[in-house]
């Protein structure tokens, strides 16, 4: 209950924290039809090139956490802050970071499902007060996106695993005597 209560002081600045529900597991969660292992590397790969920190990846419990360093005030509501002014919005700074924590799990042989959890973090500056750290509230657009890089990702290193070789078709193996 602390935690909602706002962080004010004399006649200028108070911190408002986010009311913004956190995305709903269904917008959080992809089914990928492509085994396990294919649905893993999808989400390292994803990871890799979109420059995050990988802290963990640990394919027994099905667990990756990669972190950003900064994100967009678009992808998260950081609260408000009150000035002399009135309310502002409460942006992240060049301090912010996102942390994603991925969660893969196997659906049978052959089709597993993604999970994505976002936590945004950020110094913000209230006047008349030290800066305080405050968790923001994740808008959905930064998992959905990623979702959508593993999505593709996984179909492109499943479409490659399952190629056949040329001439595996016939049984010759290529070599001639």
């Amino acid at each position: 209950m602390v935690g909602l209560v706002p962080v004010c002081g004399w006649l200028w600045g108070c911190f408002y924290p986010p009311l913004t529900q956190a995305p709903s597991f269904q917008q959080t969660e992809i089914h990928l039809p492509v085994p396990y292992d294919i649905a893993f590397a999808a989400v390292i790969a994803v990871a890799k090139k979109d420059h995050l920190e990988l802290h963990a990846q640990d394919p027994s419990s099905g667990v990756v956490e990669a972190e950003a360093r900064g994100f967009r005030a678009s992808e998260a509501d950081c609260g408000q802050v009150r000035t002399g002014t009135g309310k502002i919005a409460a942006l992240p700074t060049e301090d912010a970071s996102a942390v994603f924590n991925f969660y893969i799990r196997p659906k049978g042989r052959e089709a597993s499902t993604v999970t994505v959890q976002a936590v945004f973090s950020t110094p913000v500056e209230v006047p008349l007060h030290p800066p305080i750290s405050v968790t923001c509230v994740s808008l959905g657009g930064a998992e959905q996106r990623l979702l959508h890089e593993v999505e593709q990702s996984a179909a492109t290193l499943y479409q490659a695993q399952t190629k056949t070789p040329p001439g595996s078709e016939t049984g010759d193996t290529g070599a001639k005597l």
